[in-house]
């Protein structure tokens, strides 16, 4: 793993992380290596060990391997988002095909790390994480170009949602669409507009992370894009909307 460093405004020092694995090679160095950082970490070697700290301590961020026995990483997001819709923040690590990356930003993980992983941007996407929405989803996050522009129309919100046309999570949305499909990964300027109701429009940048090319049981094709940044209107909608809904969805499904 990369010994470099990330630089960010935020003081890892006020930051706790729980690291999960059976692996005590890998749990050890990841913990020294987020130490050095400046985190205080914990350490726990299976699921239910690791919910029970996080019951009893308060944690900001948990990253987990997700084949452990005695309790996987699938068992242990499902607790804590059966508890906290938001916090504390959960990172997957996998060496296998345990979970699709739909199935993890659909239950509330907000990345999926193949092992073996580069720490550097393993340390970099903790940081963002733990960034306040606020800060995180500012415009100056980006200074790149758009691989695809697209733009909707749709009526209000609610009625946005259950005509699967989108939907929205802490943070990404699913946009169901067909034809010029985007690619995973590909950085996509999105505009939609509402012409119902008070959330009028949402603008901004978004990564895709994973694509639908057709129907797949009773999801639409589609594609789930996490936020890079958002326009100054759109941010305070959406994050007022966010925290209305609660959802523990990181980047929905359908």
């Amino acid at each position: 793993m990369a010994n470099d460093t990330v630089s960010s405004p935020l003081n890892p020092k006020n930051h706790t992380l729980l690291i999960v694995d059976d692996e005590i090679d890998l749990r050890e160095v990841l913990a020294f290596s987020f130490q050095r950082e400046g985190f205080k970490v914990l350490e726990a070697s299976n699921g239910k060990e690791a919910f029970d700290i996080v019951q009893s301590q308060k944690i900001d961020l948990v990253i987990s391997d997700i084949n452990m026995p005695g309790g996987n990483g699938v068992e242990l997001l499902d607790n804590i988002r059966g508890r906290h819709h938001e916090l504390p923040v959960v990172l997957f690590l996998t060496g296998f095909a345990d979970i699709t990356v739909e199935d993890a930003y659909n239950k509330g993980a907000e990345a999926l790390f193949a092992k073996p992983f580069d720490f550097k941007i393993v340390l970099k996407t903790v940081l963002q994480a733990l960034e306040p929405k606020e800060e995180r989803w500012q415009q100056r996050h980006w200074r790149g170009e758009a691989a695809l522009a697209v733009e909707l129309k749709c009526a209000a919100f609610e009625s946005a949602r259950i005509g699967k046309v989108i939907n929205l999570g802490r943070g990404g949305l699913f946009v169901s669409m067909e034809g010029n499909m985007p690619k995973v990964n590909d950085i996509i300027d999105f505009k939609i507009h509402f012409t119902e109701g008070a959330i009028m429009l949402i603008e901004g940048l978004g990564t895709v992370k994973w694509v639908r090319l057709g129907v797949s049981g009773e999801f639409p094709p589609g594609c789930g894009v996490e936020f890079i940044n958002l326009s100054d209107d759109a941010r305070s909608k959406v994050i007022s909307l966010i925290n209305f809904l609660k959802t523990k969805q990181y980047i929905p499904k359908s």
